[in-house]
């Protein structure tokens, strides 16, 4: 310490000490760029990369105007999109929603922004008539398009296989994605099954493309490519997998539900994508950790395990658009449902994981490791919260965005012309619950939830308490009139909450 400081009493310590304070926050208080950050950090938003017209002091109002708005769930107005038919294919990924239906085309919807300066908008693409099912980026402008999978018969059917193709396109044109390098315009895959009815689950984080690949009486395949160079970067065979997602843009979060031993132990495997390999494995023999879940008791009979977490761990808004501000790449939440049966009747629970609490662990081990295993009672207690499942919709499945995960409420006796369906946001976002619990920010919309959620179900070997912090935010929908179709399930994305009818003839877009 400078020889003058050693000459200051307590007191005056103390009272220089607020002065230096004082001062810094009425510095803080005034600068733009300052309050911008600050409010950026506590958000889970990240400024946008691309030079706008926008200054900071301009974004902070935004910002401001569009938490408050989503604290409120107070929209600014709404639009409808047509479904073009009832078994449509579709997806909802960055802000775009795209569905089959008309003939050899896929229609495509920009969903508006009223804050971060996005236009609605819609254009058609071609769409081979064979198309089995699709994922799109559209911060990379990238659609990938799986074809009908073809069975391919062999001598005495003793090797016969099932033909995958994927096409890489571009979701401006429809053409070749102009990043895929010339002789890997199709990405071409055998799997080593007989039954050509196959149920896909694709996931795209940055140059990688992941696959799963389950048939009823074959063995379940993951394979992931990078997608710009048709590169086969790891297969994955073994039949306890029924779900994964991307944890990292190298690492996979893989769900089970049975252990190698038959026996009913859900978890969630971490798989490292960092050293391509195009050997075959099984998911026992190369992982780097484990994360185990809550035990189930023996009277009950898995069914399955589905990780639903958007966006990827690396997106980014197309570098064309000019928006002030996005989603924070740690801004993410893991919704991990199990589902099993119990005296014939199927039960399911919620698991909601922050991204960064799974991350943390991993990273905290020692370079090379292989094959750690981390006990629930380690990571799951605090860092989670398990719940009975909430009604959500397994057609309609982007109900996780960021940090949020919105739920559509319908009492059972719900008519046309009353407002008795509600929406509600919860939100994980533990900055903003920290912040607001310090401030004292609740109000008859929004609540916190603090308190230890405690879990006696048979269904577990033992009582589960989990205690993660979230926000519910809970508005009524306005009355509806008796020719319009009850809401049945919600969707979330970065600048709106769509909800899908019961008849499936349109969606209504909230826009934020």
């Amino acid at each position: 310490m400078p020889r003058p400081a050693r000459r200051l009493n307590q007191q005056s310590l103390s009272s220089l000490s607020s002065e230096v304070c004082r001062f810094l926050r009425s510095a803080v208080d005034q600068c733009p760029a300052a309050q911008y950050a600050i409010e950026l950090a506590v958000s889970g938003i990240e400024d946008s990369d691309t030079r706008s017209h926008f200054t900071a002091a301009s974004k902070l109002a935004l910002l401001k105007e569009r938490n408050a708005c989503w604290d409120a769930l107070k929209w600014g107005e709404t639009r409808d999109i047509p479904l073009l038919q009832k078994d449509v294919i579709w997806n909802l990924c960055g802000g775009v929603f795209a569905q089959s239906g008309l003939p050899g085309a896929l229609r495509l919807h920009q969903l508006p922004s009223q804050y971060r300066n996005i236009q609605a908008s819609s254009w058609r693409i071609p769409l081979p008539n064979n198309t089995y099912d699709f994922i799109m980026d559209p911060a990379q402008d990238l659609l990938a398009l799986v074809e009908t999978p073809v069975l391919i018969a062999t001598h005495n059917n003793m090797k016969s296989h099932v033909r995958i193709r994927i096409h890489l396109r571009s979701i401006a044109t429809g053409q070749v994605h102009p990043s895929v390098i010339n002789s890997v315009r199709v990405i071409d895959h055998s799997l080593d099954m007989q039954c050509t009815w196959v149920d896909l689950s694709l996931q795209v984080s940055s140059n990688f493309l992941g696959v799963l690949f389950v048939a009823q009486f074959e063995t379940p395949e993951l394979a992931t490519w990078n997608w710009k160079t048709g590169e086969l970067i790891l297969t994955c065979s073994s039949c306890d997998i029924t779900t994964f997602s991307f944890l990292t843009s190298h690492l996979l979060l893989v769900g089970t539900v049975m252990n190698e031993s038959k026996v009913i132990q859900p978890r969630l495997f971490v798989l490292d994508l960092s050293i391509p390999s195009k050997i075959k494995v099984t998911l026992a023999a190369d992982y780097t950790c484990i994360f185990g879940l809550p035990a189930f008791s023996l009277v009950v009979k898995p069914i399955k395990i589905v990780i639903r977490s958007d966006p990827s761990p690396e997106w980014k808004p197309n570098p064309q658009t000019q928006i002030p501000f996005s989603i924070a790449h740690g801004q993410r939440l893991f919704l991990i449902t199990i589902c099993v049966e119990e005296k014939k009747k199927e039960v399911s629970y919620d698991l909601f994981a922050p991204a960064d609490i799974l991350l943390s662990y991993v990273t905290a081990l020692p370079p090379q490791t292989r094959q750690h295993i981390i006990n629930w009672d380690i990571w799951g207690p605090t860092g989670t919260r398990l719940l009975k499942s909430p009604p959500h919709s397994i057609v309609w499945t982007g109900y996780v965005f960021g940090s949020k995960f919105v739920l559509l409420v319908t009492p059972p006796k719900a008519t046309a012309g009353q407002p008795l369906q509600t929406l509600q946001v919860w939100n994980f976002n533990q900055l903003v619950i920290k912040r607001a619990t310090a401030l004292g920010l609740e109000n008859e919309n929004m609540h916190y939830v603090n308190d230890t959620t405690v879990i006696k179900d048979k269904v577990f070997a033992k009582t589960i308490r989990t205690s993660l912090p979230y926000s519910i935010t809970t508005r009524s929908l306005p009355p509806r009139s008796p020719k319009e179709s009850t809401f049945t399930d919600a969707m979330c994305s970065e600048d709106a909450i769509v909800l899908a009818t019961s008849d499936r003839c349109y969606l209504r877009v909230l826009i934020f």
